[in-house]
């Protein structure tokens, strides 16, 4: 849990960089979501499996945790957009669509990477323990 809070807190930092960043250059905050969000799954994927779940990064682990952050960035997104409409300011846009993204992202990484994590490494972990060793008392 400490491992993740870390890189989270170390990948959102970076978000907000870009954030700011990226609004600064464009001035639109639906341009500023997907290219900071962008830029972040990449790293947070790779820092999440080596970091914080210890496991290896695959292109499999990769393709599950992009369609993890695929359904936050679309809520987060989407709410955004909506939160635009409404008026909210966008410093207030960013806060609450990182809560909304990153709960989401976390439920659904944990599960993601706690599976990938319990996969057997070799065939002999697929067959009982007495197929295995038929010799052993």
């Amino acid at each position: 849990m400490v491992r993740f809070g870390i890189v989270a807190l170390l990948g959102e930092g970076l978000y907000f960089l870009l954030y700011g960043l990226f609004l600064t250059l464009t001035g639109s905050t639906s341009s500023t979501l997907a290219i900071a969000g962008g830029i972040c799954i990449l790293v947070n994927a790779y820092s999440h499996s080596r970091l914080t779940f210890r496991v290896r990064f695959s292109k499999r682990l990769l393709l599950g945790y992009m369609q993890i952050q695929l359904f936050g960035f679309g809520l987060a997104f989407f709410s955004g957009l909506a939160l635009e409409q409404a008026g909210t300011g966008k410093w207030w846009i960013a806060l609450v669509t990182y809560a909304l993204w990153s709960t989401a992202s976390f439920i659904l990484t944990r599960v993601l990477y706690r599976t990938q994590g319990d996969r057997p490494t070799s065939d002999l972990a697929n067959h009982p323990q007495d197929t295995v060793n038929p010799h052993a008392d």
